[in-house]
């Protein structure tokens, strides 16, 4: 057998080149589609977490939480206790409470229990109604633990500019519609912000979810060095949105708004889940789902259903492609509760990606290519806040009305909260405004 010289090894080494160049200029794309399929149809080896791993359930543990004033629950009705002389009451105190923690009616709303009359009016027009315990003497304006409390403007004014601001108006148009500075419509913001983060933590709670789509939002703060992502979660059939998070995207950022969601959901209730192929949602959801075995080993719910719908991209960010994936459970079990709920079998994120667009439309520094970036993530999380009570209770979803035979109007509008069966109305900025909250959450 004849010898290969070097030259001929290096006319063979460099044709060899040429072929392998020609097959990857005319075939790049199906050699690259083959390699992700092949890549993603071998097993997946993700370790599941615990709650050691969570940093907020860490901190749960070590006391870091929210702390419930007490409220007595066995108190004879001031009707029964005072004079039953005096003429009736004239004044509706129902939602109101006395604000004083060491007084016995602290935290009862009830008009038939609760010891509060009428006081006068305050105000520069007198409009501000006072109010005033009998069994303590302690007196408070019905302004108090609400966002118009110690606020000279008008009501009405301080309303529509909150309207305009869920509508995705942005605050320096507002500046020269109403004349006011930018600090003051930004205060007014936070309060409400403050304030709605307060009542969703009042209504949203023990919810009974069947199937969650969740992902994340890409929300630019001005100053920020990392990239700030708005993290959400919504019920495709009543259109709520129960939990939201502002961080970065990472694991730490995820095990937070599983956390959250998972503290609003009622015990031992477990939802399907599906989202987009990001990892981290797998070590958060197996770290809150869950239970300790007796020997001190976690163990990840088997009820627990999470579906995958990867989306594998290419120049200029087009998705080429999609695939869907099981990663906790199986397909079959995933196809029948999203049958139940009236929806298509597929593994999907649709909802939550038209959710998306309507946070953009609604806050104003989150639309794409703006001028009204947020100023810091606390201005930018408070004011997705408001928009949130606003989209709940106030604004009607066109896809959640019923239709109403005999009636003038055939559909009844609805909203996201109505549809969810935490409320019977529709209701109207100036009620949440009005609405007394106490700071750790009691009613007023």
């Amino acid at each position: 057998m004849p010898d290969i010289s070097q030259t001929e090894h290096a006319v063979i080494a460099v044709l060899v080149c040429i072929l392998v160049w020609m097959v990857w200029k005319h075939h790049h794309r199906r050699l690259l589609r083959l390699w992700k399929k092949v890549k993603i149809g071998g097993p997946r080896h993700w370790r599941a977490k615990t709650p050691h791993d969570c940093p907020a359930c860490q901190e749960a543990r070590q006391g870091v939480s929210l702390t419930a004033l007490r409220v007595s629950q066995e108190v004879a009705p001031w009707s029964e206790v005072k004079n039953a002389r005096g003429r009736k009451k004239r004044i509706e105190t129902r939602g109101f409470t006395c604000p004083r923690a060491t007084c016995k009616y602290f935290g009862k709303t009830d008009p038939e229990v609760h010891a509060l009359v009428g006081y006068g009016k305050r105000g520069k027009h007198h409009d501000i109604q006072t109010l005033k315990c009998q069994a303590c003497g302690c007196v408070f304006s019905c302004r108090r633990n609400t966002p118009l409390y110690y606020i000279k403007t008008a009501w009405d004014r301080v309303e529509i500019v909150l309207w305009l601001l869920a509508e995705g108006v942005d605050v320096s148009v507002l500046v020269r519609y109403t004349g006011h500075v930018d600090a003051t419509l930004t205060r007014w913001l936070m309060r409400v912000g403050r304030h709605s983060q307060r009542l969703h933590d009042r209504l949203f709670v023990d919810l009974k979810l069947p199937y969650l789509q969740v992902d994340e939002l890409h929300a630019p703060v001005a100053g920020n060095r990392r990239h700030s992502w708005l993290w959400a979660a919504i019920d495709p059939v009543s259109k709520i949105i129960p939990a939201i998070h502002l961080g970065t995207r990472r694991t730490e950022d995820a095990y937070r708004f599983i956390h959250d969601l998972s503290l609003r959901l009622a015990p031992g209730w477990i939802p399907a889940f599906t989202s987009d192929g990001l990892r981290a949602y797998f070590y958060a959801l197996t770290a809150h789902f869950g239970s300790w075995l007796p020997g001190g080993g976690w163990r990840v719910s088997l009820d627990l259903l999470y579906g995958q719908l990867v989306k594998h991209r290419e120049r200029r960010g087009q998705v080429n492609f999609a695939t869907m994936r099981m990663i906790l459970g199986k397909r079959w079990q995933l196809a029948q509760i999203l049958l139940a709920q009236g929806l298509s079998t597929l593994i999907q994120t649709a909802f939550i990606e038209r959710v998306n667009l309507t946070i953009r439309q609604g806050v104003a520094p989150l639309s794409r290519k703006t001028w009204s970036m947020a100023k810091s993530s606390e201005h930018l999380l408070l004011h997705v806040e408001w928009w949130r009570s606003y989209y709940h209770l106030i604004r009607a979803h066109e896809s959640l009305r019923l239709r109403v035979p005999g009636l003038k109007r055939r559909y009844r509008q609805r909203s996201p909260a109505m549809a969810a069966g935490l409320t019977d109305h529709l209701w109207r900025v100036g009620d949440i405004l009005s609405l007394p909250l106490l700071p750790e959450g009691g009613a007023c």
